[in-house]
């Protein structure tokens, strides 16, 4: 049998896309997720077909799990349901690996079209985001300027954006403490500030916080 795992912290919505799995993919077997850990292990009991994952969930980074996600199973199709700004996360999500993006507000019906598309081997994003990225790429500039950061520079931005200290950081991801303040000035330099709070400043103006 063909599986398919949704990975979110909230019961009501694993429980409302169980439903619509059942209504528009009834073939499937349906487990659940609600963390990097938990998600991690249900990959290691068997193979999916699809997973649908949240961005926000407890004790996960996506930025991280994302790529484990593609090096343990390259073959399983990503679909992310979140409630992040898609202009800014849909594009670095499908840079991490993704297949598709969808806010979790998305009718039923266009949330199983885009299941039915990236099951089929193909690329979904919203017609909304699909615009912002014509209307971008037409003007030849980019969504935000934090699109101009590394994988890894946008994840430190992250955790400074949410006050965490250098040390702190250091220790989450498991790197020196020069390394995430090398990190940092490339952050600072290529979005062209000087100080967390033109960081902040930033990240409000482009809904990151």
């Amino acid at each position: 049998m063909q599986s398919i795992l949704i990975a979110d912290d909230h019961d009501i919505v694993r429980f409302g896309l169980t439903m619509m799995l059942k209504e528009f993919f009834p073939d499937y077997i349906v487990d659940e997720a609600w963390d990097a850990e938990s998600v991690i292990e249900q990959m290691r009991k068997k193979e999916y077909q699809l997973i649908l994952l949240d961005l926000v969930m407890p004790n996960t980074d996506a930025s991280i799990l994302l790529p484990y996600i593609k090096n343990i199973h390259p073959i399983v199709k990503i679909l992310i349901l979140s409630m992040n700004d898609e202009t800014l996360y849909g594009l670095r999500s499908i840079h991490l690996g993704a297949h598709g993006y969808l806010k979790k507000d998305t009718p039923k019906k266009e949330i199983a079209k885009a299941i039915a598309t990236v099951l089929a081997g193909k690329k979904y994003v919203s017609q909304e985001l699909a615009d912002s990225l014509l209307q971008h790429s037409l003007e030849g500039t980019s969504i935000s300027p934090f699109e101009r950061l590394s994988p890894r520079e946008f994840q430190v931005a992250m955790y400074l954006i949410k006050d965490f200290t250098q040390k702190q950081i250091s220790e989450i991801l498991q790197v020196q403490y020069g390394t995430v303040n090398t990190l940092k000035q490339r952050v600072y330099d290529k979005l062209e500030i000087g100080e967390r709070k033109e960081l902040n400043e930033l990240a409000s103006i482009y809904g990151l916080q």
